[in-house]
């Protein structure tokens, strides 16, 4: 196995020297794992059983107790920003103060300790795509004056080892909007926007991990916020879009380029009615994962105001030429 993270102005591997000898499994069922501040009591993940929830909308009024595991929240009145998760295979991983790696074996039930990110890496933004056994994640490197773009090399440990990935092009900017891991299993696209003063374009660029390398496909971008993921069924990207709908666009080439499209965004159909965000009075934080297996999804939507109020809703997609219609899958 290995582990890469990547997240804003490079990219570093994470990798373990070896992993368990092989051999047979039975067919393990999936549950959706669902990761909470609860504030005092401490960052808590939390195991839940998406049969329990019919189609349709769910308010999930009490969390099954106690969590499947709870971490203390670092020091800081920003402990949030300080700690962000990915996922591969069976393990979640949680990087501590932006440094301390912590993975868990949902599996197994372990938690162990991984390979500390480099100073320069600083992590928390959430952007990380699991690809056969690596897990990479874009870092953003602001105070680097000297190589801004350029993350520090190979840093052997026992066990797991991150490694710098080759910079962003240069029309890469600091923000990424959406992103989407093309079905080709080594691609991974991703929109950036200029949200300061640099004059960077709006655009969309990808890295081929197998090649290690970086394409510019142009001034155009993906209609998703946050992630989107591919329906095998739509044969299509599916995700978030402004709004609360969710909307779907057509898998594009790993060399496609055009300078700059028509509409600023690929073509892209939504849901005729809003799914998510529908009482504008209320913050609620939004998250879409894809139950591979199922060819469902699982929207989660997550209001703090007065303590923890969830809402749940397991939807599908069917093809039409105009179709109407950090949560872990594991």
């Amino acid at each position: 196995m290995s582990n890469k993270r990547r997240e804003q102005d490079g990219a570093l591997n994470l990798q373990p020297a070896a992993g368990p000898a092989g051999g047979k499994r039975s067919r393990r069922q999936k549950h959706l794992y669902l990761v909470l501040d609860d504030r005092e009591k401490g960052l808590s993940i939390y195991k839940m059983d998406a049969d329990s929830f019919d189609s349709g909308d769910q308010v999930a009024e009490h969390l099954p107790e106690p969590p499947t595991l709870r971490l203390e929240s670092p020091a800081g009145h920003l402990a949030h920003a300080a700690t962000s998760f990915s996922a591969m295979g069976t393990k979640i991983f949680a990087l501590m103060n932006q440094r301390c790696c912590l993975v868990y074996d949902t599996e197994m039930a372990v938690l162990g300790v991984g390979a500390h990110a480099p100073h320069q890496m600083v992590c928390g933004f959430g952007i990380s795509v699991a690809i056969d056994g690596v897990l990479y994640m874009l870092t953003y490197r602001s105070f680097d004056k000297q190589h801004p773009h350029r993350l520090p090399g190979h840093v052997p440990t026992e066990g797991w080892s991150w490694k710098a990935l080759p910079s962003p092009p240069p029309t890469f900017c600091r923000y990424v909007n959406s992103y989407a891991l093309h079905p080709d299993g080594c691609t991974i696209f991703m929109t950036t926007a200029n949200f300061d003063t640099a004059g960077n374009p709006l655009g969309t660029c990808s890295f081929n991990t197998k090649e290690s390398a970086w394409r510019w496909h142009g001034e155009w971008a993906l209609p998703f916020l946050g992630r989107a993921h591919f329906d095998v069924e739509l044969n299509a990207w599916v995700g978030l879009h402004s709004g609360g709908y969710i909307a779907s666009c057509q898998v594009i080439s790993p060399t496609y380029y055009n300078e700059r499209a028509p509409t600023r965004f690929l073509d892209f159909q939504t849901t005729k009615e809003k799914l998510f965000c529908k009482d504008r009075e209320r913050h609620m934080k939004v998250s879409l994962t894809y139950m591979e297996g199922t060819n469902k999804f699982c929207l989660i939507e997550c209001g703090d105001d007065d303590g923890y109020v969830l809402h749940f809703t397991i939807f599908g997609l069917k093809h039409r030429f105009n179709f109407s219609p950090f949560a872990f899958w594991m």
